[in-house]
């Protein structure tokens, strides 16, 4: 079994667009895979996560397992075990940060791609802990030849080093925003990162026609249920046990609109929410992935790594609490 850290990972460099391909790859073959509904732990405002899959196409099979504590930076913490499913030999156990937001940042974007009016001008991104840096990264990577107005929560100091941190995309009109009303007004696309809200994050009035909202964290838009036009998810299992599903005008799963099973936006005025739950595939593949490339690169096992100086990137701005 080899250990594999954050270092290892971060060290491939591995592209955005390569995560959005992984996302997806996944998506299209999720009814290939096998993946019960994750098991999820609750105290207070905390959680403990564990999230298995098989793969059958790619022989491999695995689980993740993320907690999850308000005040602790970063907020969120994993590890994930990785299976070869035809020998169920144990892999690897590896560092799962870097993957967790990199696929969340993937598959944010990705349904982007799949359901905002292609000509959208004006994006509004709430929260930057790791998430909403790798939401940024990989959006503005895959859209860098697209002209568009990017707003960005002012919380402390991180919009403003989010702004310095990808000056080098001139096709993006940075503006920093004080509230979350001139986020969501007039926006194409509504992203929001904030890791817990308890409570709703818009007004209805304020949503304007065709846009596209992305709750990341699931939190704090369940007007929106009520009265968008349509709604998309990763897993209908999952998706099923909110509050308003059964009120939901419309749902299909992502992965339906990519084989052709379901329509995906059919007028540019329809308003779309795209609720991602979260899906271990995503994670066993990307993991998977990950350890085929260290393999071809002969790295061999290692202990698990603490913070060095190149894993601190991912905690700059991490203070994911109800505001960040």
């Amino acid at each position: 079994m080899k250990i594999i850290s954050h270092e290892q990972i971060m060290d491939l460099n591995i592209e955005p667009h390569v995560w959005v391909r992984w996302a997806d790859h996944v998506l299209r073959n999720k009814h290939l895979y096998i993946m019960p509904a994750k098991t999820s732990l609750h105290f207070g405002s905390s959680y403990f996560n564990t999230m298995p899959s098989i793969l059958p196409p790619e022989n491999v099979m695995g689980t993740k397992i993320v907690n999850r504590y308000i005040g602790r930076i970063p907020s969120l913490d994993s590890q994930l075990l990785l299976y070869d499913h035809s020998t169920g030999e144990n892999l690897a156990l590896m560092n799962a940060s870097l993957i967790t937001a990199m696929r969340t940042g993937a598959v944010t974007v990705h349904a982007m791609e799949q359901f905002a009016d292609p000509d959208f001008s004006e994006v509004g991104i709430m929260g930057f802990g790791n998430i909403g840096i790798a939401c940024l990264m990989i959006m503005l990577d895959i859209y860098k030849d697209h002209k568009f107005k990017l707003k960005l929560l002012r919380y402390k100091d991180h919009a403003e080093k989010m702004i310095s941190q990808f000056r080098k995309y001139t096709n993006v009109d940075f503006v920093i925003a004080d509230n979350v009303e001139d986020i969501i007004r007039n926006s194409d696309v509504v992203i929001s990162c904030i890791t817990y809200t308890d409570q709703l994050l818009g007004e209805d009035d304020w949503f304007k026609e065709g846009c596209l909202v992305i709750p990341v964290h699931l939190r704090g838009f369940q007007n929106c249920d009520l009265f968008f036009d349509k709604v998309y998810g990763d897993d209908r299992g999952q998706v099923s046990g909110f509050k308003y599903f059964s009120r939901f005008r419309f749902f299909a799963e992502t992965s339906e609109v990519l084989r052709g099973e379901a329509p995906g936006r059919e007028h540019i005025k329809e308003k779309i929410l795209s609720y991602n739950v979260g899906m271990s595939v995503h994670d066993i593949y990307a993991a998977k992935q990950i350890y085929d490339l260290l393999d071809k690169k002969g790295v061999d096992s290692i202990s698990v790594d603490t913070l060095s100086p190149k894993s601190r990137y991912w905690l700059q701005n991490a203070e994911n609490t109800s505001g960040g």
